[in-house]
């Protein structure tokens, strides 16, 4: 494989628009086939929450970036400010809500190149 199969630059890279912010995907098994890594960048804009969901087949970390956000894993919930970084195992169901005045940004990574994702 060349090297530039394993690049993705912003025209290649995937965004998806939500209610609540934006995800954008820079590194994946449909991006790069990669089997073992899940990457995205996701936004959650001031004053909304993404809704609770979980993932079957894969851990998730999320690095925040900027900004604040409190984070639920089940019922237990925790206030994340920038440079914290969460773990969610596997099969968790979580969800994020940003009540700050700035969005928030993070660094999401999952172990798997074709990450699931179910609503609760």
């Amino acid at each position: 494989m060349a090297i530039e199969d394993l690049v993705t630059r912003p025209a290649s890279q995937a965004t998806e628009a939500f209610d609540w912010g934006t995800i954008t995907w820079v590194d994946s098994g449909e991006l790069t086939d990669s089997d073992a890594l899940t990457v995205g960048r996701v936004t959650i804009d001031p004053g909304a929450e993404n809704p609770e969901h979980l993932h079957p087949n894969c851990d998730e970390t999320l690095y925040l970036l900027e900004g604040q956000l409190e984070h639920w894993i089940g019922s237990a919930s925790v206030d994340l400010a920038a440079g914290d970084s969460l773990h969610i195992p596997r099969g968790e169901p979580h969800r994020a809500a940003n009540d700050g005045p700035e969005p928030a940004v993070a660094i999401i990574a999952y172990d798997t190149g074709h990450r699931e994702f179910e609503p609760v």
